[in-house]
């Protein structure tokens, strides 16, 4: 398994970004959640920089994968049909959207509140926006809105995955996985 793509099989660095990427959103979920649930305290302060630090970790993944993906080859699609092709690149290109959005949102939140962002309590962010309560309470209604399309486009992402394995027992998760 070298490096790049090929036309048959996705390279190292490219399972390396989609699998970083999964198991990052897989953290961010429920750990956007819980913050969410718990009552103003210190911890609930460190949850939430937790998940702020994870969610530009995925921004920046994304940047670098997009960056990649354009560089390299991409492999030829397994899709059998038309419609599965439209539907394949429509949940990707959903997908990327909304691990551009989300992170964006998310600083967008931050930034409105007047609340600092400093990633693993190390790397301050700048505010992207001036302090303002309308749009804090816009971003977050984006942002939870995003992360129920996520939730959902993962399901069918999975499901997909599951039906490439199972029933049409071709190569799609073997040549996505190291």
């Amino acid at each position: 398994m070298g490096l790049n793509n090929t036309s048959t099989e996705w390279g190292w660095l490219s399972k390396l970004f989609h699998w970083l990427t999964a198991a990052l959103i897989f953290i961010q979920i429920p750990l956007g959640f819980y913050a969410d649930s718990l009552k103003l305290s210190a911890w609930k302060i460190d949850v939430f920089v937790w998940h702020k630090s994870f969610g530009m970790l995925v921004f920046l993944l994304l940047v670098v994968r997009l960056l990649w993906r354009i560089k390299s080859t991409v492999p030829v699609s397994l899709a059998t049909s038309k419609l599965q092709k439209i539907l394949a690149s429509t949940v990707h290109a959903l997908l990327y959207a909304l691990m551009f959005a989300l992170p964006i949102s998310g600083w967008i939140i931050t930034s409105a509140a007047n609340l600092p962002v400093k990633l693993f309590w190390l790397i301050p962010l700048p505010a992207i926006t001036d302090p303002n309560s309308e749009l804090k309470a816009l971003a977050a209604e984006i942002h939870e809105l995003c992360v129920f399309a996520l939730i959902a486009l993962l399901a069918l992402h999975i499901a997909a995955a599951i039906r490439h394995q199972f029933v049409l027992a071709d190569s799609a998760i073997k040549r996505l996985w190291f």
